[in-house]
């Protein structure tokens, strides 16, 4: 019978190598948490969370003390007799109506990658059958001024990007500077979207939304706060552009209330955010159900643990859109010996290989990182 026999809770500060902003903050690093979770027959796994105050409220001090308190004390010493046998030990560790976030993801994500190694099979298996082998990257742009859009569109557009989102919502003549730009950069045929963070009031929305209509954007992601669902009913309802929620949209209960009101065309399901990958595979499907569109998002400093979880949802839901696989790109250093950039045109495969499909650096995460507790179950304490 294998078992869940030992935790290590770590948090780790990833530098930039430059700024990236939005309407709602800019930065420099990411204070990520990581969890390490080791079975009773010495598979090892490694998973990772993006605490965001502004989105599900954390932060890395207290997601490090929802883990240690609560969320592993939920699985430390589970049994889980087959393969079959672990999403049903993690589901029930806590309840499915309560907000995970990052601080579950990290433990979730670093269970799977355990389990998957001990049974030698991918995270994949307990996400459903793929929809898809072949993803395909966007390339996302943060507040910037012409010189720095210009050089990076030129880039992507060299690399043979066709998807791209660009930050809005602090300055409505910047935006449309921006966008503007964009169009005559890239081209009629590339598929150009915004997301404003949040940074708009429902009547601001429509009016930005109007002076953006004769650049062809098409979709506006959170165009107003995420607890402002009138203001989102409101805009979904007068706009024929796609409206996408992200920061409204953190729980099952949310998935369910979102759609009753109608209050959005799509879903932006990041795994951290959405508190691991076993949720955000059943949000996915709840959002299908609804006949809305499913966007794979990341979160901004996630390393390759957290976009290896990305891209195996992606195989999984088949989205519209899929963000993140940044990697060495964003942060000075990753922490995965798998290299997870996508290759010309954004384009990715998933990994087979067990688990997350990907190998942590140690060495790396230790010297970022600083451990903040070890939990292990009664079994291991007891020498048995």
């Amino acid at each position: 019978m294998r078992y869940i026999a030992r935790i290590e809770i770590l948090t780790a500060q990833l530098p930039f190598r430059f700024s990236f902003g939005h309407a709602l903050a800019a930065r420099r690093a990411s204070d990520n948490v990581y969890v390490g979770v080791t079975l009773n027959d010495g598979s090892q796994g490694w998973g990772e969370g993006v605490p965001r105050d502004y989105v599900t409220g954390e932060t890395a001090e207290s997601a490090v003390d929802a883990i240690r308190l609560d969320l592993g004390q939920a699985i430390l010493g589970q049994e889980f007799p087959d393969v079959e046998s672990v999403p049903a030990m993690l589901l029930s560790a806590v309840p499915s109506s309560s907000a995970r976030g990052a601080a579950w993801c990290a433990v979730e994500l670093a269970a799977l990658d355990a389990c998957g190694k001990s049974f030698g099979c991918s995270v994949r298996r307990w996400l459903g059958p793929d929809r898809t082998r072949d993803i395909t990257y966007d390339l996302v742009f943060p507040f910037a001024d012409a010189k720095t859009m210009t050089a990076v569109g030129a880039l992507g557009r060299a690399l043979g990007f066709r998807r791209v989102k660009v930050k809005v919502g602090a300055d409505l003549e910047r935006d449309v500077r921006a966008v503007r730009l964009l169009r005559r950069l890239l081209g009629p045929r590339t598929d150009i979207r915004v997301d404003a963070n949040c940074g708009w009031t429902s009547s601001e929305a429509l009016a930005a939304i109007e002076q953006l209509r004769p650049f062809d954007i098409s979709c506006v992601e959170q165009p107003v706060p995420a607890d402002d669902i009138e203001g989102l009913q409101t805009v979904t309802a007068a706009t024929p552009e796609t409206i996408m929620v992200d920061e409204s949209l953190r729980t099952l209960d949310d998935a369910e209330a979102l759609i009753e009101a109608r209050a959005c065309d799509a879903f932006n399901i990041r795994v951290s955010k959405c508190g691991g990958l076993l949720t955000s595979v059943r949000i996915a499907h709840m959002a299908e159900e609804a006949g809305l569109d499913r966007i794979v998002g990341a979160q901004v400093g996630e390393s390759g643990l957290l976009s290896a979880a990305g891209r195996h949802l992606a195989a999984a839901i088949a989205p519209r859109y899929v963000e993140g696989s940044a990697g060495s790109l964003l942060l000075k250093e990753d922490l995965t010996r798998e290299r997870v950039l996508p290759g010309w045109g954004g384009h990715a495969r998933p990994s087979d290989a067990p688990g997350l499909g990907v190998t942590v650096k140690e060495a790396v995460l230790r010297r970022l990182g600083t451990t903040q507790a070890v939990l292990e179950s009664a079994a291991v304490r007891s020498g048995v």
